[in-house]
């Protein structure tokens, strides 16, 4: 069994016991149609075309990236950033021979690109567990063009909710896995965060994350671990967490079992263009 704990691990990858389990991580998520969905509307969002410089921050594994760069063609380019090397040498790895994509490992808060070089930046779930992310939008704000379109998609882990039948317990199951992350309330900040870094024409679009297999949720959430951490740090007792755990598997089996969680697409235009 995998110890990793996913809400507080991808904020640093290398540093992680099992690394490869963020990487299966994004995998699974890649792989579940919300996911695709919404990855999909934030391609059109940016208005992607040929002949587009492209900076994807935080690029895991490289498949946005991969993408991406399908849509800008060969006269276009897609550059990914990590802060994790084994996410980028994944990354590169994967990368098809004839793909115009390229990663490179960087801190997001300090970009290694000149003043207005790209035409569009895409940040995807990673502001979330970053400590700074008004530095890390001024940042990509910064090596856009004018005219360029800025997108951020992230979590608002306050509407992360599990149906449950001990209501207490259930809360505090929820509480614990959202407080893991650094910034558990981004998703409702993104746009204000754009509106103060000076982007124009700010739009959001909220969408709904709805899980109903208790073992698929357990899998993207925690909810077993995160059980069991409750239970070591004295908020649940052992027999109120397994009942809670096997409360929660028979919901599943029923077709009664729920865990969603809404977040927000944010895109923006910097001036000037």
């Amino acid at each position: 069994m995998c110890n990793e704990y996913l809400a507080s691990g991808f904020a640093d990858v290398d540093a992680c016991d099992d690394p490869s389990a963020y990487q299966h991580c994004l995998a699974l998520l890649d792989s579940l149609a919300y996911f695709r969905a919404y990855k999909q509307r934030s391609y059109e969002l940016l208005d992607l075309s040929a002949g587009l410089r492209v900076l994807e921050i935080g690029c895991g594994l490289g498949d946005d990236a991969f993408r991406m760069a399908e849509r800008v063609g060969p006269d276009g380019i897609v550059a990914g950033v990590d802060a994790s090397f084994l996410m980028v040498e994944q990354a590169l790895a994967r990368t098809p021979v004839d793909a115009r994509a390229t990663f490179i490992q960087a801190d997001a808060s300090t970009l290694p690109f000149p003043d207005q070089s790209v035409n569009r930046c895409r940040i995807d779930r990673t502001l979330q567990h970053l400590s700074d992310p008004e530095q890390v939008i001024g940042e990509m704000v910064r090596v856009l063009v004018p005219g360029g379109l800025l997108l951020a998609y992230d979590n608002d882990w306050g509407t992360f909710a599990v149906t449950g039948h001990h209501d207490d317990a259930t809360s505090i199951i929820e509480t614990l896995w959202a407080d893991s992350f650094k910034n558990r309330w981004i998703g409702r900040y993104l746009k204000h965060y754009f509106l103060a870094a000076g982007l124009r024409n700010v739009m959001l679009e909220p969408s709904v994350s709805v899980i109903t297999d208790f073992a698929l949720a357990d899998r993207v959430y925690n909810l077993c671990q995160t059980v069991a951490r409750a239970v070591a740090a004295g908020r649940l007792t052992p027999a109120v967490a397994e009942q809670w755990v096997l409360q929660a598997q028979a919901l599943s089996q029923s077709g009664g079992f729920l865990c969603t969680l809404t977040a927000y697409t944010v895109v923006g235009m910097k001036p000037g263009g």
